[in-house]
């Protein structure tokens, strides 16, 4: 199966709720409707019923019921201020509540607290919103993973029967050694949960091994120590793809030309990796998703299409879920 079919069947397996932050956009309507006319998503409209309402009736949707969470109503904003101060305060900073409901009232800060809670299984925003006020709703309501501090994206990189992962491909411009290792950690846990394989890890540079001397190779090296420490099971190689250069460049390697999560060193270097195996080299690039919250909480582009919010729905609920279905 391919990866989106693998993260279909866990979603018709068991469906879990997934909230928009920003609901009040026709797209995100018509992305719920097929989500729950196919009973894969249970969903969650943030914003003013009356504007999801009027954006219900453009879409042309009908016999849909959708539920919508206005993040205005006094009850909410009130729990929402109490769960924010009690945030902060854990972090040794003391907020006023007049700050916190100003903080709360934002659509992204209410969605991502009903994924702190529970309430929803994974948050989907960025359709109205930049990456960069997604990513700091993430944070501040969220938080990261345990075990790590890294926010970091990835794509699926699809061709044929072939997947593999490129990270960290939009969020970190240049990574530290730490960041490198715990997006490595990161994808790698992904990579088992949906496809319910090892991953095989090759952290990228010019220098296979350590055959060159520079402070980026250096980076690389140190994250790939880091890794052997926290994970040892995964492994650094620059010969990752072709089994006949392994063998010269990297031999006894387990990787060796058989690697499945590409971590590039930089985000530049993602970025172009990613675009020039997707115009050249055929392959379809599924993302970019987030990693490293504490729970899923994912970026839409503000160009998406409805077919893209229901496609990073499925995917996010897929990859938030253990073993294969």
């Amino acid at each position: 199966m391919s990866v989106f079919e693998r993260c279909l069947e866990k979603c018709r397996a068991r469906k879990g709720a997934v909230v928009y932050s920003d609901g009040e956009d026709r797209r995100v309507v018509s992305a719920a409707a097929k989500l729950i006319r196919e009973g894969l998503v249970e969903p969650i409209l943030i914003g003013d019923p009356e504007k999801v309402r009027a954006a219900l009736q453009e879409s042309g949707e009908t016999g849909v019921s959708l539920q919508v969470v206005n993040p205005y109503n006094p009850a909410l904003l009130q729990h929402n201020a109490a769960e924010y101060m009690s945030i902060q305060k854990d972090k040794g900073k003391d907020i006023s509540e007049e700050e916190a409901i100003k903080a709360v009232k934002n659509p992204l800060a209410a969605g991502a607290l009903m994924v702190r809670r529970g309430e929803a299984e994974i948050g989907v925003a960025g359709n109205l919103s930049s990456t960069a006020d997604v990513i700091r709703a993430g944070l501040r309501m969220v938080g990261t993973a345990a075990g790590s501090k890294t926010v970091s994206s990835f794509f699926f990189m699809l061709k044929d029967n072939n997947v593999c992962m490129f990270t960290d491909c939009a969020v970190i411009p240049e990574p530290t050694s730490a960041q490198l290792a715990d997006i490595a950690i990161s994808t790698a846990g992904v990579y088992k949960r949906v496809m319910g394989d090892e991953a095989r890890v090759a952290l990228l540079s010019f220098s296979t091994k350590g055959s060159a001397k520079h402070e980026r190779v250096d980076k690389v090296r140190a994250a790939l120590e880091e890794i052997k420490t926290r994970e040892p099971n995964l492994l650094q190689l620059d010969a990752a793809v072709e089994p006949e250069v392994a063998r010269l460049k990297a031999p006894g390697s387990p990787v060796a030309g058989n690697a499945n999560v590409f971590v590039f060193p930089s985000l530049e270097a993602g970025n172009i990796g990613y675009k020039i195996a997707q115009r050249f080299g055929g392959w379809t690039a599924l993302g970019p998703l987030l990693q490293g919250f504490a729970h899923g909480w994912h970026d839409l582009s503000r160009g998406c299409s409805s077919d893209d919010i229901y496609k990073i729905s499925v995917v996010g609920l897929g990859m938030n879920r253990g073993g294969q279905q």
